[in-house]
């Protein structure tokens, strides 16, 4: 296959932007390791069942694209600012890069979690929207509801209360 010079031009300058990007990325992770950061990209939640009864898959909205904080699967391929971290994904995002048009892209698909989303499909959509300054992005979005936080009745602090206090108490005249 010969691609014409504009095509080749194109190609070219994707993959400058590429190795540009990867580039950052491997650099912040060195700084963030002398630091003791991390610029992992978080996982989704194991906490959160990703087969919950209760989610629900929104139509095609809009999202922005600083929410999205993490992936379903692919932590080792970008960083937490969705930069390539693998020569692996050269071709890929390039071909994400050249054929650039949001409006024909497809949407991405996201799990939310409170306000933050993290990646099923789309990573490579993401990282060349962020690399183009993009703020928002097409989604398709499964929600979860927030984890409940198990409340405890005044009457079960007491009893706690009690019995420690019962266990510090025969701790004490046991010496």
């Amino acid at each position: 296959m010969s691609l014409n010079p504009a095509s080749a031009n194109c190609y070219i300058m994707a993959a400058n932007k590429f190795s540009e990007q990867r580039a950052r990325a491997l650099r912040h992770s060195i700084l963030a390791k002398l630091s003791g950061q991390s610029t992992k990209l978080d996982v989704f939640p194991e906490s959160v069942r990703r087969d919950h009864p209760n989610r629900k898959l929104s139509s095609v909205i809009d999202i922005r694209l600083d929410q999205i904080i993490g992936t379903v699967s692919r932590d080792t391929d970008f960083d937490r600012d969705f930069r390539p971290l693998g020569k692996h994904l050269l071709d890929r995002w390039v071909n994400v890069f050249v054929n650039f048009n949001p409006d024909s892209w497809s949407p991405i698909l996201v799990h939310k979690v409170g306000e933050q989303y993290y990646v099923e499909d789309g990573h490579h959509r993401v990282s060349v929207a962020r690399s183009l300054g993009m703020l928002y992005i097409q989604a398709k979005v499964w929600e979860y509801p927030l984890p409940q936080k198990k409340s405890v009745s005044c009457e079960q602090v007491k009893c706690c209360e009690e019995k420690r206090t019962k266990k510090a108490y025969v701790r004490l005249s046991l010496r």
